[in-house]
């Protein structure tokens, strides 16, 4: 998951929300090459950055310790991602309106 923001003011996807996290599940080596891949189909969807990444690991290790199966809406983006070696793949944006601090 990722946290995203609006570059400046107000974006398209956000409206005027302060900010937004998305799923976004994609081949990657490392959580370097994992938030680059993120930056990159974030940064394509125009007017938001990343944030923050939270918790990057392989989908077999979170499935590994995780009590609970993943929701279908999860689970319909890893199929999708491990039919293409290339795929970058982001589900709903699920937004804030303020910054709790």
């Amino acid at each position: 998951m990722v946290e995203v923001r609006p570059l400046s003011g107000e974006s398209t996807i956000l409206g005027n929300m302060k900010g937004a996290f998305v799923n976004v599940v994609t081949w990657a080596a490392d959580a370097e090459q994992y938030r680059r891949n993120a930056e990159l189909v974030i940064r394509g969807l125009g007017g938001l950055f990343v944030s923050d990444v939270l918790n990057p690991e392989p989908v077999e290790v979170r499935k590994a310790r995780s009590s609970s199966e993943f929701d279908e809406n999860l689970e319909d983006l890893i199929s999708r991602a491990q039919a293409n070696a290339n795929a970058i793949v982001y589900g709903s944006f699920h937004m804030f309106e303020r910054d709790d601090g």
